[in-house]
């Protein structure tokens, strides 16, 4: 994002370097720069702040303590006055869900999306980065007096706590106040999977469903099933074929994280990293069984005849009727077609497991070093 500047402002200007994973972060980071600076300038009326995003692959699933020393020599390089780092990572301390870190010696911190719930995402990320970015400054500028430090969006939250740590290189962390923070937790990682986008994932497997569903559509077989089984038993063979999709997804890719993992924090970010993949993936999963059972729906009725119908069901039939015959192909098409597919795009399927990122996003840092 190009900096914003003017040069008949008197005012001196301040940068607030904002880092962000690609990918998630990227996104929320692009939306909300201008309205960071805008919040930033509001608040501090005795600066011009710019803010410059950037965009780097960093491990911070345990936290900003392990990367400090690479950050500072970052934000050193950069010139950034403040510094405030994005992951879609979710961070686990002493048992509690990790909001923000901030380090004691240095105007750095670290914000984990996930954790700021699923709601009013967008507005809760650009509070809290121009909040952190600016007291920050107040607490560390050797040209202000020092004072405690506070961001209020942090500070009054309900659902946030602060937790000064006793030693180490954090001085203040922000962690989860209520007994719903793993339900909170997990709900901004969904959110931050956008599991709508895995149908375009899903796209040549969705393809090869049609085209068996097209075949099983004008089979008069399926029209006596739809109708001997009925609507329980349709709604039980729906959440059979949606359920083999996804445990083929996690088969086929690996995506299933395994719990026997050393450490109690392993073993919790196993089970959070499953949990959160097949939530994403029965969503995306679903999403996909809808648009195919309105296409299935719509083909049934310009290709069945009334008539025909009729008389291989032996009872007048009805819009249910068509449902019901749509409902039994579109089960039947995803388990019989789909589930013999390949996928055009596998990086759209590993974006719905976050261990898989944490573990390209190591091998990134890796390979970088």
């Amino acid at each position: 994002m190009p900096e914003h500047s003017d040069d008949t402002n008197p005012k001196s200007a301040r940068k607030l370097g904002v880092l962000a994973e690609p990918e998630v972060t990227a996104e929320f980071a692009e939306r909300n720069g201008r309205e960071v600076r805008h919040l930033l300038n509001l608040a501090d009326e005795r600066h011009d702040w710019s803010v410059v995003i950037e965009y780097q692959d960093f491990t911070a699933g345990n936290g900003l303590a392990p990367m400090l020393d690479a950050l500072a020599k970052h934000r050193t390089l950069r010139a950034w006055d403040v510094m405030v780092c994005l992951t879609d990572l979710p961070i686990r301390f002493e048992g509690r869900t990790v909001v923000a870190e901030v380090a004691l010696g240095e105007p750095i911190s670290l914000v984990s999306l996930p954790a700021l719930g699923a709601v009013n995402i967008d507005r809760r990320v650009r509070t809290a980065v121009a909040d952190l970015g600016w007291a920050m400054h107040r607490h560390f500028d050797p040209e202000d007096d020092p004072i405690e430090f506070g961001p209020p969006s942090l500070h009054q939250s309900r659902h946030i706590e602060t937790a000064v740590p006793d030693e180490g290189p954090i001085g203040f962390r922000y962690v989860s106040a209520t007994r719903l923070g793993r339900g909170r937790l997990l709900a901004g990682m969904l959110r931050a999977n956008r599991p709508w986008r895995l149908v375009f994932g899903l796209r040549s497997a969705m393809a090869a469903a049609i085209a068996t569903g097209a075949f099983a559509l004008v089979t008069n077989t399926i029209w006596q099933l739809a109708d001997l089984l009925g609507a329980p038993r349709l709604t039980l063979l729906m959440a059979l074929s949606i359920s083999s999709m996804v445990f083929w997804i996690i088969t086929q890719h690996d995506l299933w994280e395994s719990p026997r993992r050393d450490g109690t924090l392993e073993r919790y970010k196993a089970s959070l990293y499953n949990t959160s993949t097949v939530w994403s993936l029965m969503i995306g999963v679903v999403i996909s069984y809808v648009l195919l059972f309105v296409a299935v729906l719509l083909a049934a009725a310009f290709t069945i005849d009334d008539s025909l119908l009729t008389q291989t069901l032996q009872h007048p039939v009805t819009v249910w009727d068509f449902m019901e015959v749509a409902w039994m192909t579109t089960s039947a098409a995803l388990i019989g077609g789909a589930l013999g597919s390949g996928f055009e795009s596998k990086d759209d399927i590993l974006r719905a497991a976050y261990g898989q990122r944490e573990r390209h996003r190591r091998q990134a840092v890796d390979e970088g070093e």
